[in-house]
């Protein structure tokens, strides 16, 4: 086995764990899939569609956490089509499920992908994949089922 199917194997592992602790499940809505994530976490979240992204780049959402007032707020770009709000926030929302933010380390994240990022360390190439993983796995919940495909005809 490489190191690179080694830390895919870790990643699966973290985001199977992430996507259980919030008893995440088909049928969801976004705001079913946040509620879960509270929940699981015993805080508050808001979502952040700002307007004024004229610094950002291209980061397409940010979490801030506040630890001692168990509540996170997750910062999107209000000029992006829902669909990616959603999806960006569910990135951050993963971010927060990850066994590894959860163990109150502090950890500096990439604005751009991992793999293009040469200054990434594993670690955080690792946590960014566990985001982006669960994002996706969100993305299934919310529109893989015939629910969206009936409201689209």
């Amino acid at each position: 086995m490489t190191a690179s199917d080694e830390m895919m194997t870790r990643v699966r592992a973290r985001t199977d764990r992430a996507v259980a602790r919030a008893g995440l499940s088909d049928h969801m809505t976004f705001d079913d899939v946040v509620r879960a994530v509270e929940g699981a976490l015993d805080m508050r979240l808001r979502i952040i569609a700002e307007s004024d992204t004229a610094g950002w780049g291209t980061l397409t959402g940010f979490l801030t956490y506040f630890a001692d007032r168990r509540e996170g707020r997750i910062h999107v770009r209000a000029a992006d089509p829902l669909l990616y709000r959603q999806f960006a926030a569910s990135h951050e929302l993963g971010h927060l499920l990850d066994d590894a933010h959860c163990s109150g380390v502090p950890v500096e994240r990439s604005s751009i992908p991992p793999f293009d990022n040469p200054a990434l360390t594993t670690p955080a190439c690792e946590t960014e994949l566990v985001a982006e993983h669960v994002a996706h796995r969100i993305a299934g919940i919310l529109y893989a089922g015939p629910r969206v495909a009936e409201s689209s005809w």
